[in-house]
């Protein structure tokens, strides 16, 4: 038996075989469904074309596609004599387009796209924006809410310079969650891995999944004392901060952090359990810099008294 064909394969294989296949066969279900039994069963160009004529989306659609069609091709032959490379290209082909009805339903088309993919927080380029409002408009899918959604979660990307809308509060929420599970988000976690969740969150997962997500990679590597603390509720960072900070205070170091390597070594007794705070201030006593700290400094002075008195030097 073959192997099982990934819809990224079948994609690519339904372009080899019918030419042009629009976003719509990704994005609608029994249009996705569709190109998956043609690739599968091997059917022609021309079977392909006839049997998507039988489907619900092509009775649904086909008479305003097909006025569509019509309004394109007018638009197209106004601007086929506009040289492309002509300096005022966009401003003739406006002039010469903006009485026509397909002209005014894909500026229509473009502004309400625009503003849909600010919201959701969606980087786009210009030459993305006109491409992506052809395709909805075209295929009179403009004004259809389901399909937009997932027409458009097919778009999202993360951008790590600059999130925005949706995705800038769902990247800060994480980041915010990450950093208290002891990782940087860019760093620990590929663009791929991010884009995944966006995309995700989009379509109605919860941002307690992700989370969750994080916290089991988390555990990785941790003993299974902290381990069973994370179980309750609290993340790396409850677990270690406490420590963190009686160190850091101790040693007189500000910049102490729970991936400190001395501090990771110390942090656990021979059975691999947390120490208590009392055995970590002992620890700490054994530290390289403890010498510099005024604590130190009091504790010679203190002794260096004590034997002075000894010797009977000091009142």
């Amino acid at each position: 038996m073959a192997p099982k064909l990934t819809f990224e394969e079948i994609l690519a294989k339904a372009k080899e075989l019918y030419g042009y296949i629009d976003t719509i066969f990704i994005s609608d279900p029994e249009l996705k469904q569709f190109l998956t039994d043609a690739v599968n069963k091997k059917k022609t160009a021309d079977q392909f074309a006839k049997e998507l004529t039988s489907t619900q989306w092509y009775i649904k659609n086909s008479q305003t596609i097909q006025a569509r069609g019509f309004s394109k091709r007018q638009y197209e032959a106004l601007i086929k004599e506009i040289s492309p490379t002509d300096p005022d290209y966009a401003k003739k082909v406006k002039e010469a387009t903006q009485n026509t009805d397909y002209a005014r339903g894909l500026d229509t088309a473009k502004a309400g796209l625009a503003a849909q993919l600010t919201t959701k927080g969606i980087a786009y380029t210009e030459a993305e924006l006109n491409t992506w409002a052809k395709e909805l408009y075209d295929s009179a899918n403009e004004k259809n809410t389901v399909y937009i959604a997932r027409f458009l979660n097919t778009k999202i990307k993360f951008n790590p310079l600059k999130p925005t809308g949706n995705i800038a509060e769902n990247i800060e929420d994480i980041k915010t969650y990450a950093v208290k599970q002891g990782f940087e988000l860019e760093k620990d976690f590929t663009q791929q891995d991010i884009t995944g969740w966006m995309k995700r969150l989009d379509m109605g997962d919860s941002l307690a999944a992700i989370k969750k997500e994080i916290e089991t990679k988390a555990m990785i590597g941790q003993p299974e004392s902290v381990r069973n603390l994370m179980r309750q509720g609290l993340t790396v960072s409850d677990v270690y901060q406490p420590y963190v900070t009686r160190i850091g205070t101790k040693l007189q170091k500000a910049n102490m952090t729970m991936k400190d390597p001395w501090f990771q070594k110390n942090m656990f007794n021979d059975k691999g359990e947390l120490k208590t705070l009392w055995e970590m201030d002992m620890a700490a006593m054994q530290h390289p810099d403890w010498q510099y700290t005024d604590e130190a400094h009091e504790k010679v002075g203190n002794f260096a008294l004590s034997i002075l008195r000894d010797f009977g030097l000091q009142g």
